[in-house]
């Protein structure tokens, strides 16, 4: 099979564990787009937090984002294929999470919003190491139940930041319903999506477009969230940092975030 397409996940897989973009990645990517080959970042993020790598990688057109809720044209500045978690699911999700111990972020087409109060708390949520993106990125609001409440505008994706990994388990449980997916991301998080959301079928969705064949079609990644669009593309990648579980749905598996593995990855598309 030629390859043609490569979608890579940001957090621990194109990013080292410091959250910086390796030079020699970012070279490969350009070598791969002169090529002729397409390199699309699929990823858990939302929009805003696209900017730094979106700047230095402007090769790279388009980003599945939100775990597949969203489509972005980078060159464009447009979002759409947009797939928002249903508001009654919202509500649910919510009531859930103001009962205890939680960060929810939350995600629309164009900004993600946190409670100012708990910007201070990143640590204490295990999400200190994004503490200079957030800065950066995220809309802060004095009560964020109140906004949620107020906001006319769909969520595409909910994330729910824990103190503790027991008590995300527990949260799952309140809320496993068909209506919505829920994954496991970072340490003590949990991502909540619209039914049939995930990094694999937005995967598919930009493939239908680009007239791309899921066959011909890399995919590298390296947690929970990732495993729907290893299965999904021709051949997937999994990261030597992964957990075991994560290893075991891909084809192959490189070296870790901070030894090239990324790199490994993306110049198989001009090997083959």
């Amino acid at each position: 099979m030629e390859y043609q397409l490569i979608a890579l996940d940001l957090d621990g897989t194109l990013l080292n564990s410091r959250k910086e973009l390796p030079e020699d990645a970012v070279q490969a990517i350009r070598k791969v787009c002169a090529a002729g080959k397409t390199v699309v970042f699929d990823t858990g993020r939302a929009v805003p937090e696209l900017a730094d790598q979106i700047a230095l990688l402007p090769e790279v057109r388009y980003a599945i984002f939100c775990s597949g809720a969203g489509l972005y044209d980078t060159r464009e500045r447009k979002v759409f294929g947009l797939q928002p978690i249903p508001d009654a699911q919202t509500k649910r999700i919510l009531s859930v999470a103001r009962t205890k111990d939680i960060m929810p972020q939350l995600v629309l087409a164009d900004r993600d919003v946190i409670q100012a109060s708990q910007m201070d708390r990143l640590e204490h949520y295990n999400m200190g190491v994004y503490r200079p993106m957030y800065e950066k990125a995220m809309t802060l609001v004095p009560d964020i139940y109140a906004f949620a409440e107020s906001c006319t505008e769909p969520f595409l994706k909910i994330n729910l930041y824990h103190a503790e990994v027991e008590e995300r388990i527990r949260t799952r449980a309140q809320l496993e319903t068909p209506e919505l997916e829920l994954v496991y991301s970072e340490i003590s998080s949990l991502e909540c999506s619209a039914a049939g959301v995930s990094k694999g079928s937005g995967l598919e969705r930009l493939c239908g477009l680009l007239n791309i064949p899921l066959e011909a079609c890399i995919a590298v990644g390296d947690a929970d969230n990732d495993i729907p669009m290893l299965r999904t593309a021709g051949l997937g990648i999994a990261m030597g940092n992964a957990p075991d579980y994560v290893k075991t749905a891909a084809d192959r598996i490189v070296s870790d975030q901070d030894h090239s593995g990324c790199t490994e990855a993306i110049m198989l598309l001009v090997k083959n």
